[in-house]
C-alpha cells in the first residue's frame, strides 16, 4: 500500500498564546487522533520539527550550509505525519479528521517508492 506524508503547517504564532492547560489539551487531541488511527488499522508515524535548521547548497563546487530561518514566512512546517492509504483520496480523508486543522493546514503528498512520481 502506498505511503503518504502530511506536513503540518501553521501560523508562526499559533501556539505562543496557549496556556499550559490549552497546550496539554491540544497535545491530548493529537495523541487521541493517533490512537484512533492505530485502532482503525491505519497507524501513523511522524514527529515534530524544530524551528531552526540548516540549508545545504553547493558553493564553488563544495557543500556549504547556512543557518535558518531560511525564508520569511507567516507559516511554518511544525511537524509531519506518515501513513499508508490506498490512494491520495483516502489519505486526504484520513488526514481530514486531524485536530491540527483547527489551527493550520496539512499538505498531503505521496511518498514515491522509486523517486518522484506524478
Amino acid at each position: 500500500m502506498p505511503s503518504y506524508v502530511g506536513f503540518l503547517r501553521n501560523p508562526v504564532q499559533a501556539y505562543t498564546g496557549l496556556s499550559p492547560d490549552e497546550a496539554q489539551r491540544t497535545l491530548d487531541e493529537y495523541l487521541a487522533w493517533n490512537a484512533e488511527r492505530e485502532q482503525a488499522g491505519t497507524p501513523v508515524g511522524g514527529g515534530g520539527l524544530s524551528r531552526s535548521g540548516r540549508v545545504l547548497r553547493l558553493a564553488g563546487g563544495e557543500p556549504a550550509s547556512t543557518d535558518g530561518p531560511h525564508t520569511e514566512s507567516n507559516e511554518i512546517v511544525g511537524g509531519y505525519l506518515v501513513l499508508e492509504a490506498a490512494d491520495l483520496d483516502e489519505a486526504e480523508k484520513i488526514f481530514g479528521s486531524h485536530p491540527h486543522l483547527a489551527i493550520g493546514s496539512i499538505e498531503v503528498r505521496a511518498i514515491g517508492e522509486q523517486g518522484c512520481t506524478d
